[in-house]
């Protein structure tokens, strides 16, 4: 009986799943969610450099050897969009089957799985098909939290999935890993505790026993956990210096980093009002812009140092910076109107609006107190206030945190709120084994919001889906024409790599699945985060360039620019030096793109 009960539980969830599957390739298509998944994909498949290369700079090495060894296999299939496809969906599944499992009651079930359902529908649906590394990370640990706080005494399985879940996720996005990670730390705090306190003292006859030996091993189970993670993603960073433990590659990481604290954290100064400066690093106003524009990769003198005095200067000009303190005084009414405001969503990402995210997690912390109240046992009541407190107060650092830091896309907040909910959800569905029909009430309510939300989500992937229709007829026709003269090379102005239109259109994705042709590039891009790597050294190399600036002088090498750049910045930094060039239009692209042929002046 329970082996056909288990049965059942896998055929539901998995056509749930598909379900959810099938209605996302209904209302739209699959994209790489932005540019730099494009460039990782290229990385890992071989477009880049030719070879499938498992160093994308972006994610750790263990993972990105693994997918690139799938196109080292077949070249034929887009592995690295199937793969994070695959995460996102095997997280939907997990769920589901999680949750159906808690309880043999039927109304339970099915309150259960439409509250997933409309949720996945609802709130994530358009980060299904608009897919993105950093989200699908923040997915996997909400996933490994929600079978955390719903294992059960014996379950190993569940503590190693959940492992499994969170190191492969680290692997894929680091960054997004740690952040999500004191709320882990929450969840698995939570349970412990809860399981902590219903291992009561007995009585046998007129004496009473001491469960002090099971309380032990509860506490060893749940700190080998911690151990296992926190072992786990030692591991994944040990593996990962190795590979990048290259003198290239060191080289090329403290350049990366020197260039994430300029451009993302600081600015490039003027160069009229900090003449100076520049005259004292040796930079010329030519190589200023270069910065300006990021086509840093024209120029080898443009390294380490050089960026990184840059920042350090433009650093040291913020001499009205707000202390931290006051700034995260700021920070908080930005923080409760992101809380307490709800709208529909009127565009995929901005305006930004955390609905139906933020409802549900108020519907979610309502109904676990109103639960947890429920329950006779006076420390048991306690508990669940303060859990409350201590998930709340994690939460609201992390958001504090990223608010002041000014990075608070969507797909970080998202994320943020899926975890919160994961340790939610868990803490209502782990009550479903007592088989109180009121638990169902906070699913109910979250299944009708999420179902609410359907529609506007629909609205909102139509839309995206128009507006990416109109970016790919422009990098549609640009890529044919790269592919229709594959005997040049074409390096690309890095703006013009990012919008066609002067932001008036959706900046350059890729379609998932779509003219997937993983032979190598005739182009690059003259600046952007893998400038400068191994791997750009190397795509140099394999078509025969000692460096981006002698290249660009020589027969069949391209410059391609939006129509509306200018691009005499070529000219200036070439007289720099010493060299008089002509910088001549030969070509053109639909009405977006020029191309041009740069030479030496006669």
């Amino acid at each position: 009986m329970k082996k056909q009960a288990q049965s059942m539980n896998f055929i539901v969830s998995a056509t749930l799943t598909l379900a959810i599957i099938v209605l996302a390739g209904i209302f739209g298509d699959y994209y790489f969610d932005l540019n730099d998944d494009v460039l990782m994909k290229d990385i890992l498949a071989g477009v880049y450099t030719g070879t499938p290369a498992g160093h994308n700079i972006q994610m750790l090495y263990p993972i990105s050897a693994f997918i690139s060894l799938l196109y080292r296999v077949y070249r034929g299939l887009d592995w690295y969009g199937i793969f994070l496809c695959f995460c996102q969906y095997f997280c939907v599944f997990v769920i589901l089957k999680r949750a159906l499992s808690m309880s043999e009651d039927k109304l339970y079930k099915g309150y259960a799985a439409a509250s997933i359902f409309f949720f996945m529908l609802g709130a994530v649906g358009a980060h299904f098909l608009f897919v993105q590394y950093t989200f699908i990370c923040g997915l996997m640990s909400a996933t490994a939290v929600v079978l955390i706080m719903t294992h059960r005494e014996g379950e190993k399985r569940d503590f190693v999935l959940a492992v499994i879940l969170i190191v492969v996720a680290f692997l894929i996005r680091s960054e997004m890993l740690l952040l999500t990670l004191p709320i882990v730390g929450v969840g698995i705090l939570i349970k412990w505790c809860f399981s902590r306190i219903e291992l009561k003292e007995y009585y046998d006859g007129a004496v009473q026993v001491s469960r002090y030996g099971e309380k032990k091993s509860l506490f060893k189970e749940y700190a080998v956990l911690c151990l296992v993670i926190v072992g786990g993603l030692i591991v994944s960073l040990t593996a990962n210096r190795i590979a990048y433990s290259s003198p290239e590659w060191k080289t090329f990481n403290a350049f990366f980093d020197a260039r994430t604290e300029l451009y993302d954290f600081q600015y490039v100064p003027d160069y009229a009002e900090n003449k100076n400066f520049y005259d004292s690093i040796g930079l010329s106003e030519s190589q200023q812009k270069l910065l300006v524009n990021y086509n840093f990769g024209i120029d080898e003198e443009i390294d380490t140092q050089v960026i990184r005095a840059v920042a350090t200067y433009a650093d040291s000009l913020k001499t009205d910076e707000t202390p931290l303190p006051a700034k995260l005084v700021q920070s908080i009414p930005m923080y409760l109107y992101r809380l307490r405001h709800v709208a529909f969503q009127k565009s995929y990402e901005y305006p930004m609006t955390d609905s139906p995210f933020n409802v549900i997690v108020a519907v979610l912390y309502l109904g676990t107190l109103v639960i947890y109240m429920a329950e006779r046992d006076k420390k048991k009541r306690l508990l669940t206030v303060l859990s409350l407190v201590l998930l709340f107060a994690c939460r609201s650092s992390l958001w504090l945190y990223i608010i002041v830091r000014g990075r608070d896309p969507i797909r970080i907040t998202h994320p943020l709120y899926i975890m919160e909910i994961a340790v939610l959800f868990g803490m209502i569905i782990d009550r479903a084994r007592t088989s109180r029909r009121y638990i169902f009430m906070p699913l109910v309510i979250a299944a009708i919001v999420g179902a609410m939300f359907v529609p506007n989500q629909i609205s909102v992937i139509k839309d995206e889906m128009a507006e990416r229709a109109k970016m790919r007829q422009h990098y549609d026709a640009l890529y044919d024409y790269f592919d229709s003269n594959r005997d040049y090379f074409y390096f690309v102005d890095v703006y013009t790599s990012v919008s066609a239109l002067d932001g008036t259109e959706r900046t350059f994705s890729e379609k998932m699945f779509s003219r997937v042709d993983n032979r190598e590039s005739n182009h690059d891009i003259m600046g952007g985060w893998a400038s400068k790597s191994p791997l750009y050294y190397d795509k140099l190399a394999d078509n025969g360039f000692e460096s981006m600036e002698k290249a660009l002088l020589e027969d069949g090498v391209y410059v391609v620019a939006k129509e509306s750049s200018d691009v005499s910045w070529i000219g200036e930094y070439y007289e720099d030096k010493g060299k008089a060039v002509n910088v001549e239009k030969v070509d053109q692209v639909t009405d977006a793109f020029m191309v041009y042929k740069v030479s030496a002046a006669k």
